[in-house]
């Protein structure tokens, strides 16, 4: 009998021992978030005027906030938006595909995705374009052509880090199987690309705001975060941000509503990305004329971005913006 028990005893012990470790993994400590948390909050604050030393907890600067709140206006708003930012779920899109988030745990596994743009290293053979084409160039000779009809916009690889506007969502008419619209900012350079903003759902016509690596999309399928055509999104941002200690650059997407999206980038320097905004219907194998789905009104208002080396944004119209001839034609 006590061999019995032993065995019985011991076997419960690994099976819950088992099942806690398992659970333990899919979960991320607290702390995580909470350094992630700060960088929102500090990017917040300078947004607002308010700076401090960068070395302190969040505790300590609402300390220092609370202490002069009664005279100074500004500190009294800076004290309120902690408050918001810290009731914010924080969800994480990890280099694997798995999703975390600050309030629920361990959401699942994103979606294992292409691209909605091609790889930068695509070259045509120079035979197959003729002299005239770049002023009159075909889907195949356009950057990212076969993958969909879009309009993109995008500044120079001269270290852009932030992008922030208020964003018209489009009316999506005739909505036709095989093709979705999208909305979005992203961030490119030699070393990849990452994205955030927002997938249309063709079935239940409603907007998702989402973020994507090179490998994975997720999208925040909640009825909170849901959004309709014609909805205004007032300062969607996206930008990037190196933790202290950290070799790559995460990003994150404040979507306006109760969560902010993360992910870590390919970036190890910010010296030389880009900027763009995107909107786009994609379609596999486009070939120019077959997209039938309508994407109608959409409008970004009030355009700002922000340099690597600079604690401004500006408007975007005061940069360049980007086009190269390299046997495709990129914009």
């Amino acid at each position: 009998m006590k061999k019995i028990f032993l065995f019985t005893f011991l076997s419960l012990f690994t099976f819950y021992g088992n099942s806690y470790a398992a659970e333990m993994e899919k979960n991320l400590p607290q702390e995580f978030f909470d350094e992630h948390m700060k960088i929102v909050i500090t990017e917040k604050l300078k947004d607002q005027g308010v700076d401090y030393d960068p070395t302190l907890e969040i505790n300590e600067v609402e300390t220092l906030l609370l202490k002069q709140s009664k005279t100074n206006w500004k500190n009294k708003e800076a004290l309120d938006t902690i408050d918001t930012l810290k009731d914010l779920d924080y969800i994480y899109l990890s280099d694997d595909g798995k999703v975390y988030s600050s309030k629920r745990g361990y959401l699942g596994e994103a979606e294992k995705t292409e691209p909605t743009e091609p790889d930068t290293n695509i070259t045509l053979n120079s035979n197959d374009i003729a002299p005239l084409s770049m002023s009159n160039p075909t889907v195949s000779e356009i950057f990212g052509g076969s993958t969909g009809a879009f309009e993109r916009r995008q500044l120079n690889f001269s270290g852009f880090d932030g992008i922030i506007s208020n964003l018209t969502l489009p009316t999506i008419k005739n909505v036709t199987n095989g093709e979705q619209p999208w909305v979005y900012y992203g961030f490119d350079s030699s070393q990849g690309g990452i994205e955030g903003g927002y997938s249309y759902q063709t079935g239940t016509k409603r907007w998702l705001p989402y973020i994507r690596n090179s490998k994975f999309n997720y999208e925040v399928d909640n009825t909170a975060y849901h959004k309709y055509d014609g909805n205004i999104v007032k300062n969607f941002k996206f930008y990037v941000k190196k933790q202290t200690g950290a070799t790559y650059f995460t990003a994150y997407f404040i979507d306006g509503a109760n969560t902010v999206l993360f992910a870590s980038t390919p970036f190890t320097s910010a010296s030389a990305l880009s900027v763009k905004r995107n909107t786009t219907i994609g379609k596999d194998n486009f070939n120019g004329t077959n997209i039938y789905t309508q994407s109608l009104n959409q409008k970004w208002d009030n355009v700002q971005v922000s340099k690597y080396d600079s604690d401004y944004y500006y408007p975007w119209s005061n940069y360049p913006e980007y086009s190269e001839w390299k046997m495709v034609w990129y914009d």
